[in-house]
């Protein structure tokens, strides 16, 4: 667990990790949605945690390098967004996702037996590539969501030195770039000139009431 240490009562000055803490002038709350357990800390609006299964395939240098963005029919009728994601050697797959309690551990995600089988046959439907024999690992993440579906990036109000970025949903894994970007030049010159980081602003939303944090 990381605490946020300050040498006053609206500046930052590290971060206490493990009983050890590491002296910094700008700290960036980026924990997915696991950011929600900042808002103990400082003024943070709500980021909810949503669970997508997916598959791993090693498929070397078989498939091109774009993403793949599809929407599928499945026997059933039911209509689902199918994100492909090509590496150096191998492919990440995912689609559709479920409510499920976050747990304070990221290292427990697991996936719902139900969903893996799901996605693998609509794997074997999209490519031969897609194997059961190529899968590498059969995972589940939690994508950070917002309020209002769109992602907090910038200064966190009344702390001096301190920066959010998360709430990306789906986008995170192709606006990480941008968003690195916007933060670095807000942090470093104190403005974003690559990006207009306005509609992203923490404050829009209200901040969560720290009392409705719970320990698990």
């Amino acid at each position: 667990m990381a605490v946020l240490t300050s040498s006053c009562d609206d500046a930052v000055s590290g971060v206490a990790v493990d009983g050890a803490v590491l002296e910094a002038d700008a700290v960036v709350v980026a924990l997915g949605p696991w950011s929600l357990l900042a808002a103990g800390w400082m003024d943070l609006p709500a980021v909810f945690g949503r669970r997508s299964p997916s598959l791993v395939y090693d498929t070397g240098a078989e498939v091109p390098a774009e993403a793949l963005f599809l929407d599928y029919t499945e026997e059933s009728g039911a209509v689902v967004t199918v994100e492909v994601f090509p590496r150096t050697e191998s492919t990440h797959v995912t689609a559709f996702s479920d409510e499920a309690p976050l747990p304070l551990d990221p290292a427990t995600v697991t996936p719902e037996p139900g969903a893996i089988d799901r996605l693998q046959a609509i794997c074997e439907r999209l490519s031969p590539l897609l194997r059961a024999e190529k899968i590498i690992a059969r995972q589940a993440c939690f994508r950070p969501v917002t309020q209002d579906g769109l992602p907090l990036i910038g200064r966190v109000p009344q702390l001096e030195g301190v920066y959010v970025a998360t709430g990306h949903n789906v986008w995170g894994i192709l606006n990480a770039p941008a968003t690195g970007e916007a933060l670095a030049e807000l942090i470093a010159d104190g403005v974003a000139r690559s990006t207009d980081l306005t509609p992203f602003d923490p404050m829009r939303l209200q901040p969560l009431d720290p009392s409705l944090l719970r320990s698990c």
